[in-house]
């Protein structure tokens, strides 16, 4: 695959991300999580796009039957969490030397269960808490674990967060031309962690989300289907600042008729229920900044 071109204007957002990060890692952890909560008030209160997003997508999800007060609130701690998980982020170095101290894994049994099955595992995540964290968590179990990340567009920035990724030895593949080698790891018993609640293109299958139909990226489900890989969907919850729960939830239950398109849908169907029911539990934890409800265009719109 070719590496991305460096330009010479990706080094200033590059050298500014380097010096922010460094500064961070020499305050107290404490302080650390006040000011990135800090910062994300000032965030929601000036960033009036993502703000309005979030409110909107609130409405939709959510309709009358929480309040106006309530959505703010929980468009606030979406803001939050995000601030927070990008602190955590930078703090990977100091995080990863007493991992226990700052996150604990419930349910590590239903990953050692699913591995014994010899077909790999197929970690369902989401942009819930602390997405991050819970990688290294499950890491920390032994398992070889590759995750899958989508470029940016700066790819000196986009390196400085593979390296935070890569700190406790996990891989990440870059999002394209990688399903062979995922199916490959799968085969030798690996566990492979997907994103899955981003809108997927107007090609990819729609299927209800709170409701309403969503976009929702087949990969997870094809890759279930071909490989007979065990599908664990996985969620992070903060507790306090600077510690988390990942739970690991039960296996889903892959639906393999013959009828592909069908079995498509509902596998994706079922994956939306189940980040669903975690969000619908704590929907101050999702990342609501995101356009996840688009209408279906037809074949001729752009």
């Amino acid at each position: 695959m070719e590496e991305e071109r460096i330009l010479w204007r990706h080094y200033p957002s590059y050298f500014l991300l380097k010096w922010v990060g460094g500064c961070i890692r020499l305050l107290p952890e404490g302080l650390v999580w006040h000011a990135a909560a800090a910062a994300s008030r000032i965030a929601y209160l000036i960033d009036a796009c993502h703000r309005r997003l979030a409110l909107n997508n609130l409405d939709l999800a959510f309709g009358d039957s929480k309040t106006k007060i309530e959505k703010r609130r929980i468009a606030r701690g979406a803001f939050r969490s995000l601030f927070l998980t990008v602190a955590e982020l930078i703090l990977i170095p100091r995080i990863m030397r007493d991992l226990s101290r700052h996150a604990e894994l419930r349910n590590a049994a239903g990953v050692s269960n699913a591995l014994l099955k010899k077909r790999g595992v197929i970690f369902i995540i989401s942009h819930f808490g602390n997405w991050e964290i819970m990688a290294h968590t499950c890491v920390s179990l032994g398992n070889k674990l590759a995750s899958v990340g989508r470029p940016l567009k700066n790819p000196l920035i986009y390196r400085e967060i593979e390296r935070l990724r890569c700190f406790n030895g996990a891989v990440v593949l870059k999002k394209k031309w990688i399903a062979r080698e995922i199916i490959e790891r799968l085969k030798n018993n690996w566990c492979v962690a997907l994103l899955v609640d981003q809108y997927a293109g107007r090609h990819a299958p729609f299927v209800p989300f709170f409701g309403r139909p969503v976009s929702t990226t087949p990969a997870a489900a094809l890759l279930a289907m071909k490989t007979g890989a065990v599908v664990l969907p996985v969620f992070d919850v903060r507790e306090r600042y600077g510690y988390h729960h990942s739970y690991v939830c039960d296996p889903v239950d892959i639906v393999a008729t013959g009828d592909r398109e069908a079995d498509i849908r509902e596998n994706c169907a079922r994956f939306n229920r189940v980040i669903e029911d975690w969000v619908r539990r704590y929907p101050d934890h999702w990342l609501w900044m995101h356009r996840r409800w688009r209408r279906k265009k037809g074949p001729d719109e752009p």
